[in-house]
């Protein structure tokens, strides 16, 4: 996805339309879904909440191969109905996004499945489970892509909210961070969660024999626990804005020794509608070294938000390009006293979220 220009208020130009229709169609190219599902999820609204992602995605026409079969009936509705689901369905559990929904839901509360059900029949559920999972990653991308191409930074942000969840298989802001950990379980996460560890963060910063003594554990085991550990991310963000921009900067931005994002010419297209002022991002992590959780290298996004939710811009990238500190110039459309939001985090690991606002 490319940084976002806030968009005009103006009636498009036939360019801007068509600009807009290329784009549409990139989008759809990029993640070779169906026509029918990518017309489906151009139909997100503009500041859609988790339950309404989450919906979408859930109606692709990739997962009607997946019905809910007579032996499941019980089940779905044993897990609609009596697991505490954050999102229940208000209708007959019939139609295959329901099993979608429903599954998706039941795997991010890390609870135990409902006994509605036979063995047979649960061991292809748990299967049907990592293959919905493999399904739904691209189509969560693709309504990210598609709300971020219209300039709607706070459904966008809503969007990574749910991969994030999705792809760490618990939900962000929930307590059940600590489950990301391989080898704690529901049981050990209790234990801490009782002893206010909450988060990796802070289980991240117990002396060993505290996790040993808290997780009934002999040594080594909180030594290799603080090694696992040291790999989850911590980030750090910086956002200051300098000054409002004038074209004589043009020369000085493009000669500075940091990157620059975006072009003289986006800013001066912005400027009709809005001021143009210069900030200054510093990304970057305090661990020791690069981070590196579950083998893989975390990409990071970064969201930065205007008035009304509208996107103002975006970044993403891999966390080996923030060593040392990754300084961002950047241009932004935007209003003088308007608050920007901006939101720093892994795009598949719960718990490394960094806020902030900047007045400008």
């Amino acid at each position: 996805m490319a940084p976002q220009p806030r968009p005009s208020p103006t009636l498009p130009s036939s360019a801007e339309t068509q600009g807009a229709a290329q784009a549409s169609h990139e989008i759809q190219l990029r993640y070779k879904l169906a026509p029918p599902t990518f017309k489906t999820l151009c139909t997100i609204s503009h500041s859609p909440a988790r339950r309404d992602i989450l919906q979408t995605a859930c109606l692709a026409t990739e997962f009607r191969s997946f019905p809910i079969k007579q032996a499941e009936r019980a089940f779905f509705r044993a897990v609609n109905d009596s697991t505490g689901i954050p999102y229940p369905i208000p209708e007959n559990i019939s139609q295959p996004w329901h099993k979608v929904f429903l599954l998706v839901q039941l795997n991010l509360l890390k609870i135990e499945w409902p006994n509605k059900i036979s063995g047979p029949a649960r061991k292809e559920l748990y299967q049907e489970v990592a293959h919905l999972s493999k399904l739904l990653d691209p189509v969560l991308r693709c309504i990210a892509d598609i709300l971020g191409e219209r300039g709607h930074g706070r459904g966008l942000r809503t969007a990574l909210d749910v991969l994030r969840s999705v792809k760490a298989g618990v939900w962000e802001g929930s307590e059940n961070e600590l489950l990301q950990v391989d080898g704690i379980g529901v049981k050990k996460m209790g234990r801490l969660v009782h002893a206010k560890v909450k988060s990796i963060k802070k289980l991240a910063q117990l002396e060993f024999y505290h996790i040993e003594r808290l997780l009934s554990h002999n040594p080594p085991f909180g030594q290799k626990m603080l090694h696992k550990l040291a790999g989850f991310p911590v980030l750090e963000l910086d956002f200051e804005i300098i000054s409002q921009y004038t074209p004589t900067m043009a020369a000085a931005t493009s000669s500075s020794p940091n990157e620059v994002t975006g072009s003289t010419e986006n800013l001066i297209h912005q400027s009709s509608t809005t001021s143009l002022w210069i900030a200054r991002v510093i990304l970057g992590f305090t661990n020791k070294e690069t981070p590196s959780w579950n083998g893989h290298t975390p990409w990071l996004t970064l969201v930065v938000e205007g008035h009304n939710g509208q996107l103002v811009w975006f970044w993403r990238g891999s966390s080996k390009r923030l060593v040392g500190g990754k300084e961002m110039i950047i241009g932004l459309g935007v209003k003088k006293g308007e608050e920007l939001k901006i939101t720093f985090a892994c795009e598949e690991i719960v718990g490394t979220t960094v806020q902030m606002s900047v007045e400008v």
